[in-house]
């Protein structure tokens, strides 16, 4: 080998001794530490998730959210970032509507197919009626024909409730389950949140003796029911499904409305 390929083969080697040694003492280094989050983390909502909170425009409850949001949590709410106005009822930045929106939504059919396994039989409910600005709060029995979409109760003649709902058919009725301070257990919450119209059916009505076969009588004889009771007849517009065992992707409040069919984003 003569000097001058000597020469270069050193010079080669001298070059890639510290590239290499380089190399080696990166891979040996620790991996730094992820960048922090912005904002200020809050703690855990009821699927265990941090809320971090960086503050954000004052917004209407008629907002809708833009295309360039940043990400948030799962499970945060419009009002724990911004200012909102809330003008209105039932509107976009409603809490229940933005943690609806904020993941996804199952099909309309996967909705009405949890409600009707979370309602399998006679299910206490608190009935809401109203007339005159006077809302009236009842429990009751419902019962769920999941081939007409609708919920039947048997009332005793004569009760406040069937006396609102003949001047004023629109109900709000609420079925709940889950953890609670005093019981205890896991701390996981189902619900069903129904707004709707009701019909009083008196016994004279030849629908009356079909729905009660289908309520299925506990105290009384159906011969005495047709002297006793009235029935209500509930027709569901939208029903908000609460569900905290949904799993990872999906939203805990979805929405079932009456005539929709496959997945709705509005």
């Amino acid at each position: 080998m003569n000097k001058r390929k000597s020469l270069l083969i050193g010079i080669a080697a001298a070059v890639a001794v510290p590239f290499a040694l380089g190399a080696a003492l990166q891979a040996a280094e620790p991996a730094k530490a992820p960048k922090a989050a912005e904002g200020i983390n809050v703690g855990g909502g009821e699927q265990g998730i941090d809320g971090v909170i960086i503050p954000g425009p004052p917004i209407t409850a008629n907002d809708f959210m833009s295309k360039k949001h940043r990400d948030f949590p799962k499970g945060m709410t419009c009002a724990e970032c911004h200012d909102v106005t809330f003008s209105t009822v039932d509107t976009v930045a409603s809490a229940t509507r933005q943690m609806a929106r904020s993941s996804m939504q199952l099909s309309q059919e996967e909705i009405w197919a949890k409600i009707v396994e979370f309602l399998p039989g006679r299910e206490r409910f608190a009935l809401t009626t109203a007339i005159d600005n006077k809302p009236l709060a009842t429990t009751v029995d419902m019962v769920l024909d999941k081939e007409e979409k609708v919920l039947y109760v048997v009332s005793e003649v004569g009760t406040e409730k069937l006396l609102q709902i003949r001047k004023n058919p629109y109900i709000s009725a609420v079925h709940f389950a889950g953890w609670t301070l005093a019981e205890g257990g896991p701390k996981l919450w189902r619900s069903t949140q129904i707004n709707g119209t009701a019909e009083v059916i008196p016994s004279s009505d030849p629908r009356f003796s079909v729905a009660v076969d289908k309520y299925n009588l506990v105290r009384v004889t159906k011969e005495r029911s047709v002297r006793r009771f009235d029935l209500i007849r509930i027709q569901p517009e939208q029903i908000w499904y609460f569900d905290t065992t949904l799993g990872e992707g999906y939203a805990v409040y979805q929405l079932w409305q009456r005539g929709r069919t496959g997945v709705i984003a509005d």
